[in-house]
């Protein structure tokens, strides 16, 4: 019964969205022409669709692009060549180097250290747990971090006695994890896969570009700084009921156990850094972001290397976020063209950006910082919501004479903040363990949001002024 039901439900949605479309369809707003209008309606007839998940969201990442040359406002050929732009092909190779950084063992030595590392009071080794989850996040992909640190945290939780549903220490713990993860994922390009797809979207529509330096400079700040204080709020809402964490002595021994590196996972360490070192100096060495990922690979793909098994690796992978992210950027990107992006940047300046931005660059930012976290909270997809976002925002940058970088980075930024609501799957990461509640995501996210939102918009606008950002 209950399955018919869950039928019969997404079959209303799917009558209500195309519905709607056919009918609003003939109302074209002023400002923009039959094609534009057609745009713009068939991106919200995607997001729609990923959002109530009508059909597979993969089937309906690839349906949208034809359906749009359907409708007849682009050509096939135009829409699908934007689906091939670097961002999508990045956060596959993020997936890709996340499936290996856990195959190789390397987060667990990397936890294996972080843990103790500020001594074993309660407090301090949540702060441990988050700045180490935090940092490691800025160069890995968000879910396999998290779940490194996952695995190793359930045995010492159950070893203090903190049961599921009870232990405020334990709930601190597992919603500090994820919290760290994705508050890391905006620390650098390479944190979230997210990222350099809102960065080649940015390219697309506002014909700017941002550098892994540049992204970093803000980036690691706030990621860091953001932390800290999650780590403050969850401290404070839910006070430790435990004052030692006992069992991290035991994990010396762990330590002394793996042994020093060797094998796969020395050998994925040494290319690991060679990618990062080559991420911040590409003007010097002439190799971008996206050829330095996917040369990783290449060479942990050589014969004697032998770390990537494409069978064992693929069959892990998230094809689907690789194909919404593509579809997402490709509908982007050509409505974006179209001329909605002014068309919407007008609408909403007229309606207050205008005022807001008269009060200065930090109100300005302060305010995109918000309508991305309130955003985010009926669009989880974050390269669905900087699709609609960017073309907006940078259109009003350019309106208003500023450096587009400066206002649309937040937006990029946020694409991996998503705390509001844990509907992202780096949220969820924990959640097995029983130990909190939708509720104490909701009321713990809020808080850190808001928290985040303050931090982001100072520093940014701190950079700008100061020139670093234009």
């Amino acid at each position: 019964m209950e399955m018919k039901n869950e039928k019969i439900k997404k079959w209303v949605y799917l009558i209500l969205i195309f519905g709607a479309f056919f009918i609003l369809r003939n109302f074209v707003p002023n400002g923009l022409d039959q094609n534009g209008w057609d745009g713009f309606l068939v991106l919200f007839v995607a997001v729609l669709l990923w959002l109530t998940e009508a059909v597979p969201m993969a089937v309906t990442a690839i349906f949208v692009l034809f359906f749009g040359a359907w409708v007849g406002f682009e050509k096939e050929g135009t829409i699908l060549a934007n689906f091939s732009s670097t961002g999508p092909f990045f956060l596959l190779a993020a997936m890709v180097i996340g499936q290996i950084f856990t195959k190789v063992g390397l987060g667990k030595r990397i936890s294996l250290y972080v843990l103790p590392a500020f001594g074993n009071k309660a407090r301090a080794v949540l702060l441990a747990i988050m700045l180490g989850t935090c940092v490691v996040s800025m160069f890995l992909a968000d879910i396999p971090t998290a779940l490194v640190f996952f695995g190793l945290c359930m045995p010492i939780l159950e070893q203090n006695g903190c049961e599921p549903g009870k232990s405020k220490f334990g709930k601190a713990v597992m919603l500090g994890i994820p919290v760290g993860a994705a508050i890391g994922g905006i620390g650098t390009p390479a944190g979230s896969g997210m990222n350099a797809v809102t960065m080649s979207l940015l390219k697309n529509i506002c014909n700017v570009e941002i550098n892994f330096t540049q992204w970093s400079v803000v980036g690691v700040p706030v990621a860091l700084a953001s932390t800290f204080l999650a780590w403050l709020i969850l401290c404070w809402l839910y006070k430790p009921d435990i004052d030692v964490v006992k069992g991290l002595d035991s994990l010396k021994g762990d330590r002394k156990s793996i042994g020093p590196m060797k094998g796969d996972e020395l050998k994925f360490t040494i290319v690991f850094a060679i990618m990062i070192v080559l991420w911040f100096i590409p003007k010097k060495t002439g190799i971008d972001m996206y050829m330095t990922a996917w040369g990783g690979i290449f060479v942990m793909s050589l014969p004697g290397m032998d770390m990537v098994n494409w069978k064992e690796v693929s069959s892990k992978i998230d094809w689907s976020a690789f194909l919404i992210c593509g579809a997402a950027t490709a509908l982007a990107t050509v409505v974006a063209n179209l001329g909605t992006g002014e068309w919407l940047s007008g609408i909403l300046s007229n309606l207050f950006l205008n005022k807001v931005a008269g009060m200065g660059i930090l109100a300005l930012l302060f305010v995109i910082n918000v309508m991305m976290a309130v955003g985010h909270y009926p669009m989880p997809q974050g390269v669905s919501l900087a699709g609609l976002c960017l073309p907006v925002v940078g259109a009003l940058a350019i309106e208003l004479g500023l450096n587009p970088i400066v206002v649309c980075l937040p937006v990029c930024m946020s694409t991996s903040m998503l705390l509001l609501v844990p509907i992202d799957p780096t949220c969820f990461t924990t959640y097995s363990g029983g130990y909190w509640k939708i509720k104490d995501m909701m009321s713990s996210g809020i808080i850190i949001t808001f928290g985040y939102i303050v931090i982001a918009s100072l520093w940014t606008a701190l950079m700008s002024v100061t020139g670093i950002l234009g």
